[in-house]
């Protein structure tokens, strides 16, 4: 379900999961396509149940949400719709299954050049 705010932008929401050098990714199962863990709103959650969700059912871990981070804004390709995605710095807290997508950790370093670009600045502000 795409729920809009009051500029019209579909808000999604996702984690910036990290455990020491270390950040979570997400791929599509030819491994072309790396990100953060996210997406749409169900129902009337907040934008930190959904973060929580997704990243739960991405990537089979629980986390911690220990921040609120920058924003993260782009249009879908397909039919130039705004999106406005709230992400948040967390802490693993424990894997409780496999997750829907293909997770790894990968070390912050790699993950630059593996995510989108409008990705990279959720790493500086992090400092790793």
């Amino acid at each position: 379900m795409e729920i809009k705010n009051d500029t019209g932008e579909i808000i999604k929401a996702g984690c910036v999961v990290v455990d020491g050098s270390k950040v979570l990714l997400v791929t599509d199962r030819d491994r072309k396509v790396w990100a953060f863990p996210k997406g749409h709103a169900e129902n009337s959650e907040t934008v930190e149940q959904i973060a929580l969700r997704e990243t739960l059912e991405e990537t089979g871990y629980k986390v911690e949400i220990v921040k609120r981070l920058q924003d993260v804004v782009y249009r879908y390709e397909s039919n130039g719709a705004p999106v406005r995605v709230a992400m948040f710095l967390a802490k693993p807290i424990e894997k409780v299954d496999e997750g829907e997508g293909n997770a790894e950790w990968v070390d912050a370093t790699k993950a630059r050049d593996l995510i989108w670009t409008n990705g990279i600045p959720l790493l500086d502000e992090i400092g790793i």
